[in-house]
């Protein structure tokens, strides 16, 4: 049509990267979205203090610095996942019958509530209708997992109901989990626990090192550069590390990938090295940094060193 009207000027390649889901092969297109947002600051000055009275000691204490740099500089926490699974967000979109039917962009059609009847009261009252002239459906985004893990320290107990698991055993004590997730599990935990319950979750946060593979790569079923501590303390065939990849749900293209990298680490599998072996190389490598390199030569080297024993 703008060739018969005169308007047609040129026609130029313009090559692009398209982003592709690995699994459905969909195209992957951003859309915006609105999106709930939960406010953290008063929780995130609150997280400060209890470490800095010394109701929570963070073991290395250098790491003391990141939950600090974290929770100072904390931002609106948004919430929503569009997800098919997941506890699902308590916000619904409320109307009244026989009109046009709300706005979902207009946040005076939204009330919060444990339970629809809930969010209907409060509906009712700022419409001032009666409640059975409400209607309301549920915000189908399901909350962020760190959210709901948040939650963890108390949720398991029985809360909000006052068990008696919940009375004996939260607070906990200690706490041991990777240094990545000190802000995104642990200060989470520790500001829920201190809003929803007015208790630090534990006293004491260990974190440990890394666990990588020998390149510095975090282990990936992908990569295939997993590493299985029964594998290493049993030991096992290049061959049948190739047979596990089977057993996921890994595309074609990705065990092949995986078994590449196999056969690049374990040319002739890993040999048995023994429990011992295995735990002594593992506190080696945690004493000098803060990521552990596992190269499966190291753990032969303790099942081989006559002395690795003794200096344990």
């Amino acid at each position: 049509e703008m060739k018969k009207l005169g308007l047609y000027r040129d026609t130029t390649s313009n090559p692009m990267k398209i982003g592709v889901c690995s699994r459905s092969k969909d195209i992957i297109e951003p859309m915006l979205k609105p999106q709930w947002y939960v406010s953290c600051k008063d929780a995130a000055q609150k997280s400060c203090a209890a470490v800095r009275e010394g109701r929570i000691e963070i073991i290395p204490h250098q790491f003391e610095a990141d939950w600090f740099r974290w929770l100072e500089n904390i931002r609106d926490w948004c919430v929503s996942r569009q997800l098919w699974w997941g506890h699902r967000i308590p916000a619904y979109l409320c109307g009244i019958k026989g009109r046009s039917a709300p706005d979902a962009t207009d946040n005076g059609s939204w009330f919060t509530g444990r339970t629809e009847e809930e969010a209907k009261k409060r509906a009712a009252s700022k419409f001032g209708v009666p409640e059975s002239e409400i209607t309301a459906e549920q915000d189908p985004d399901v909350l962020d997992t760190w959210f709901s893990s948040g939650l963890f320290p108390f949720s398991t107990m029985g809360w909000p109901e006052n068990t008696l698991d919940l009375q004996k055993f939260f607070p906990g004590t200690l706490l041991e989990t990777g240094y990545d997730i000190l802000f995104f599990w642990v200060a989470r935990m520790v500001m829920m626990s201190i809003m929803l319950t007015g208790k630090e979750p534990f006293s004491k946060v260990m974190l440990h090192a890394m666990v990588r593979d020998a390149h510095g790569r975090k282990m990936s079923k992908t990569l295939g550069n997993v590493i299985d501590p029964i594998d290493v303390i049993q030991g096992i065939s290049l061959e049948k590390l190739h047979e596990k990849l089977l057993h996921g749900n890994l595309a074609a293209e990705e065990i092949e990938k995986a078994k590449a990298g196999q056969k690049a680490d374990f040319p002739d599998g890993i040999a048995e090295c023994g429990t011992d072996a295995m735990r002594f190389a593992l506190c080696a490598y945690t004493s000098q940094a803060r990521d552990v390199n596992l190269d499966s030569k190291l753990f032969l080297f303790h099942f081989h060193c006559p002395f690795s024993n003794y200096l344990c």
